[in-house]
């Protein structure tokens, strides 16, 4: 199972069943990281949900939201290990795919230097991002 592709629809399905309460109010959180094979990320969503705050299936909200607005190209490079076309469906040459890597790239950093993701997510993205040009 864990060599099969992802779904988008499955991960936001598992990342809402995260924000409904069940239990006593223990959300069961972190579900779509682990579908999604991010055990660690898992982890951290568990250990927020155990102390009691509201981040973990807030952010389980934001992760499905994500998920579905996501282009399924772009879901399936992150999660499934496959590159980006280089055509569009209509047969339309999509930018070259180093413009775009070194754009997404600077987008990240941006991100990165706001603080709104780690040096840790930026390195695992950036690695992604480059292995799409290879």
């Amino acid at each position: 199972m864990l060599s099969s592709p992802k779904s988008r629809r499955v991960a936001a399905i598992l990342a809402l069943a995260g924000a409904v309460p069940i239990l006593g109010g223990f959300h069961l959180v972190g579900l779509h990281k682990l579908y999604l094979g991010q055990r660690w990320w898992c982890l951290i969503y568990v250990a927020l949900a155990l102390t009691g705050s509201k981040a973990a299936w807030i952010a389980g909200l934001f992760d499905a939201a994500f998920y579905l607005i996501q282009n399924p190209d772009e879901f399936d490079a992150n999660f499934n290990d496959q590159p980006l076309p280089e055509t569009g469906t209509i047969g339309v040459t999509k930018p070259n795919a180093v413009v775009a890597v070194s754009d997404s790239l600077r987008e990240l950093d941006q991100l990165r230097q706001d603080g709104l993701i780690s040096e840790y997510e930026f390195e695992q993205k950036r690695r992604k991002l480059l292995d799409r040009i290879k």
